[in-house]
Parts: C-alpha cells; structure tokens; sequence
C-alpha cells in the first residue's frame, strides 16, 4: 500500500470514528439529562460520570473547579480545549471528509460541514436543556442519516471498509466506558435507593440505544447480568461488543495484509466467547473491561502500523 493509499486509509478510518464519537457524545450528555429526572436529588450521579466514561478526568479537572451540569456539558460539547468534545469531534469529521472528496461524493461533504454548522448555531450557550436535548436529537439524527448515505453511495471497496473499522472500534470503545462507569454500585450504600438499581440499568441501555431491542429479546425483569449478557454477547444487536468485533473482523477478511490486525481480532472474539459476563459485579466486572479496553488500545496500535504507518520493504540491491 502507497504512501498516499495509506493516508486516504487513514483519513476514511478516522472519519469513521469521528461521526461515531460525535454521535456517542451526544448520546450520553442526551440520556444524562432524563436520568437526573427520574432519580431522587440524593442519589450522587450528576455529570461527573460522563467526564469518567470520556476519560478527560485529569484534562476537566485542570480547567474546571467542579463537575456541575453547566461545566460539564460545556466541556463535553462546546470547549475546544477538550479534544473529544463534540464540536471538536465534527470539526475533525469535516476536515477528514474534505480530504476524501476524491473518493466521496460531494453531498457527503456538504452534509457534513451542514452538521458542523448546526451544532455550532444551535448547541451555543447559554442554552437551556429542553432546547440542548432538541439539538443534540437533531445532530444525532443527521448523523445517522450521513451514515445511510455513505453505506447507500459510497463505493464499498477498501476505504468503505476502512471507515466501517473505525465507526465500530469506536463503538466498542464507547460501549466499555459506558457499562465501566455506569454499573458502578451506586445504590449498595443506600438500601432506601435500591429500587432505583432498575433504572441505572435502563440509562445504561439507553445511552447505547439498546432499550427497546433489550425488551424485545428479555421477557423477564431487569437484572445486571441479563442487561450485561446481551450488550457483550448478543450476535445481532448493532452496538454489542461481539457483533462491533464480527463486523470489524468482516471488514478486515477483505482487505490485503490483514493478518496481524485479523489475529487480533480472532483473540478478543475468543476472550469474549469464553467469559460468563453474567457472573462479573464490582471489582471482577471493572477488571474485564479493563482488559476489553487495552485489548481494543492495542488492535487500533496493529491497524494502525500495518495500514498507516506502513513502511514497503526496500528491494534488495541487484534486483528490479
């Protein structure tokens, strides 16, 4: 792969996990909102958990003297010193599809410097939340729409595989942090709050757009290991960990070289397939996802030199 085949490599796998990254931040600062409404005043949830689920801890804590509703949605979506904010996210989309309009058609450009715009008009403070809600239900519904013009337009060769890599490592990731921090055992403190562990588990879901499809395929109450089986194991939900992982694995079976990244891939399938999610809690359960997050760290570091920092061995002296 040329030097210039592996730049338009990178900037599709990049595209693709910012649209993803954009549309997950989105997401979580969206359901957070509803969750603080239907949980007691008393219960300590607030916003500092979507900063956790980011991983910006020490970055919040640099800027901002406490994680109130106003800072950390500031940050999360508007600050430009956060590298994962949402405009930041979008800005990044936008220059990596510009780079791409060799290969994109051009409405696929316009929609995402539109999108860009959007936000910036409409998710601007001051800002109240029934109209930051509004906005980013907007934002994330044109995403949504861009990613069915790309797989409906797009040429599905080596760089649609590319982007596909990227909007699922991206999705995996995204799924870890979210279970992480969200599962935490807020509710074993405060006997008082343990009818409220039901709805914990639904903000869970619902940040992973998974509510309905988990009500669909479970005909019994709520549990943390029923909720856990079917984000990590189920094979036909969009946003599990094994069908992010199957899907990623399809996408890398077509494309050349593909070995160290395949294996990789084939390792964490293994790992998942052997793991009775059902039976981790607390300690055991931040342990596994430990292990998921440095498993998906390292296969991004393996796409990343075999695809994009790819260095074609130099001919041996004496031979054409």
């Amino acid at each position: 792969m040329s030097r210039t085949l592996s730049s338009t490599a990178k900037r599709s796998y990049w595209l693709g996990r910012y649209l993803e990254r954009a549309e997950n931040t989105a997401r979580i600062v969206s359901v957070n909102a509803n969750l603080l409404i239907d949980l007691p005043v008393r219960l300590p949830l607030g916003w500092q958990p979507l900063v956790d689920i980011t991983g910006a801890d020490d970055l919040f804590a640099d800027i901002y003297e406490d994680p109130s509703e106003t800072h950390v949605v500031h940050f999360l979506l508007s600050d430009l010193r956060n590298p994962g904010s949402l405009f930041n996210s979008l800005s990044s989309a936008k220059e990596n599809a510009r780079t791409l309009r060799g290969i994109l058609s051009r409405e696929v450009f316009e929609y995402v410097n539109e999108l860009q715009l959007y936000a910036k008009q409409t998710l601007s403070e001051p800002l109240s939340r029934t109209r930051r809600i509004e906005g980013l239900s907007r934002v994330m519904e044109r995403i949504r729409q861009i990613d069915g013009f790309l797989s409906g337009n797009m040429l599905h060769d080596a760089n649609w595989n590319f982007l596909r890599i990227g909007n699922f490592i991206e999705r995996a990731d995204m799924l870890t942090r979210i279970v992480d921090v969200r599962s935490s055992d807020l509710f074993a403190e405060q006997a008082e709050l343990e009818p409220f562990q039901d709805i914990q588990w639904r903000s869970i879901l619902r940040s992973l757009s998974a509510m309905q499809s988990y009500n669909v395929t479970h005909q019994e109450p709520m549990s943390d290991a029923a909720v856990l089986g079917f984000l990590f194991k189920h094979q036909d939900l969009p946003r599990s960990y094994v069908r992010c992982l199957n899907q990623m694995r399809n996408s890398l079976k077509s494309l050349p070289r593909h070995e160290k990244p395949l294996r990789s891939v084939n390792r964490m399938r293994r790992n998942i397939a052997s793991e009775d999610v059902s039976e981790l809690h607390g300690t055991t359960l931040h342990e596994f996802i430990d292990r998921c997050q440095h498993e998906i760290a390292q296969l991004h570091d393996t796409i990343d030199k075999t695809y994009f920092d790819f260095k074609p061995r130099r001919p041996r002296r004496g031979t054409s």
